[in-house]
């Protein structure tokens, strides 16, 4: 097993939402690039594609604001006029274009033989950017390259390094778990308590009275340290399996349909090599088990069976 690199792959018109995240795009829309890529490979060449770990280098998102007191607004493109010359309705919806690096688990490929290396890099080169990512368009791929999967930590800072600078997108679904249960509450009041931004007031105090008056916002920090994120990892089933066509105006006709909710979940951007203490931590991988089927990396992953408040729906 090995490890292929996409280095500093850009993206235009990426979505900059999912669900009720903003701001980046979900590592369900990086892996199944990564599936559809597996899938569109020749079969001569033996290989696949499983997991994948994303570093972020620079971001866009489109959306500008009046002044700094003013809410963001995303910058919409105007639809051409309809066939009766009226204007088009505007759906608003978040773009935004990056810069990202994938290293993605390779199955089936032996190496030692550094033509056919190159010959395969430069063939899935091509095939990745005759494809989207994210719902956006790939425009500039610098490299793509094979790399022996790390087995030791130093290991993997080596393999880390080259791609700096930028941050790595890790799972943090154990603080989720560990704050659930040090705390006592619900799901979903956890979550919120690591994506949303809270200040309290605190008044201020002389000789031991406070005056109500005078005091300041205080800034409440996350239940943890870190560059921690809201993020979405998957889907839950929410109704039975329906047979093939029998739902109108679905994508794939051929294939048995099931109504699905978002899961969220903690995510941490990490831009130090040296707290990766094995490649494991930052590959995300699928994980499928009924009704759930999440995006979760292999270091990270919880019994989730209990825990019916963690998903939510778009």
């Amino acid at each position: 097993m090995s490890l292929f690199i996409i280095k500093n792959m850009r993206i235009e018109g990426a979505n900059a939402i999912s669900g009720f995240t903003y701001g980046f795009p979900a590592i369900t829309q990086f892996l199944g690039f990564v599936h559809a890529l597996s899938r569109k490979v020749n079969p001569q060449y033996g290989i696949s594609f499983d997991g994948c770990a994303v570093m972020c280098h620079q971001h866009q998102v489109h959306a500008y604001r009046g002044s700094d007191w003013d809410d963001y607004s995303f910058a919409l493109t105007r639809n051409p006029l309809t066939k009766e010359g009226k204007t088009a309705p505007i759906v608003e919806e978040g773009k935004m274009n990056l810069c990202v690096s994938l290293l993605i688990e390779c199955k089936g490929f032996s190496g030692g033989n550094s033509d056919q290396e190159q010959i395969i890099s430069d063939y899935v080169k091509t095939l990745a950017l005759s494809q989207r990512c994210a719902g956006g368009r790939i425009t500039h791929i610098e490299v793509c390259q094979f790399k022996p999967m790390p087995n030791e930590q130093g290991d993997c800072r080596k393999l880390l390094r080259p791609l700096l600078p930028g941050f790595l997108l890790c799972d943090r679904s154990d603080y989720l778990q560990q704050h659930v249960e040090n705390h006592d509450q619900n799901m979903i009041m956890s979550w919120l308590d690591f994506s949303a931004l809270r200040y309290r007031y605190e008044a201020l105090t002389e000789n031991g009275s406070a005056d109500v008056e005078q005091g300041q916002w205080q800034r409440v920090n996350k239940p943890q340290n870190g560059y921690l994120v809201p993020i979405m990892i998957g889907y839950k089933q929410i109704s039975d399996v329906f047979a093939a066509g029998e739902v109108a105006n679905v994508r794939d006709k051929t294939t048995p349909f099931a109504f699905t909710e978002a899961v969220y979940s903690v995510g941490e951007w990490i831009g130090s090599p040296s707290r990766i203490e094995s490649i494991d931590q930052i590959l995300w991988r699928y994980e499928y088990r009924s009704p759930y089927y999440l995006c979760r990396a292999q270091q990270s992953i919880h019994s989730i069976e209990s825990n019916e408040d963690f998903d939510s729906s778009y």
